[in-house]
């Protein structure tokens, strides 16, 4: 049996795409009263693991900003007063 149809059969609610989800086979009243709600102990689920915005870039995002945005540190040209 495909994994769809078995959806369908534990949540009713699903099988009308325009409906909205009915609250009660929602993950997280399935979750409720578990510890983490399934994000894992360790990892722990934060708002801005990585930091805000352009937050890191010559650090730990460097080589993200390195390779899609050569240039975007330094100065080049000559100052114009």
């Amino acid at each position: 049996q495909a994994t769809g149809s078995r959806e369908r059969d534990q949540f009713p609610s699903l099988s009308c795409p325009l409906k909205e989800m009915t609250a009660r086979y929602k993950k997280s009243r399935h979750l409720r009263g578990q510890i983490s709600n399934g994000r894992g102990r360790i990892g722990k689920h934060r708002k801005h693991p990585g930091g805000c915005g352009n937050s890191g870039g010559q650090h730990h995002h460097r080589i993200n900003f390195d390779k899609y945005h050569p240039g975007y540190f330094g100065k080049v040209g000559m100052r114009n007063f």
